[in-house]
């Protein structure tokens, strides 16, 4: 059966409005392993502010702070960054 896909990127033009998406992703994701901010910063190498500031999408996150974040996490990346696809 093939599926009817197109993509939308519309959601995503505004950076303010990508990184919050992911940063709540992230917060969602580390709440889900009972993680505080501290613990997500020192498994991470990053400062707490930083945590808090990814996660309110306030600070853009590297590739590879994203990709520790997940191993970290034990999430897939296609889990945090939102996809530009949508079906019909």
């Amino acid at each position: 059966m093939k599926r009817n896909v197109f993509f939308d990127h519309i959601d995503w033009k505004s950076e303010s409005l990508l990184y919050g998406e992911i940063g709540k992703r992230i917060r969602d994701a580390r709440l889900k392993k009972r993680f505080t901010q501290e613990d997500l910063s020192s498994r991470v190498r990053l400062s707490r502010p930083s945590i808090s500031n990814l996660e309110n999408g306030l600070q853009n996150i590297s590739l590879h702070t994203l990709y520790e974040i997940c191993f970290v996490l034990e999430v897939s990346i296609h889990k945090i960054i939102p996809n530009n696809l949508k079906e019909n």
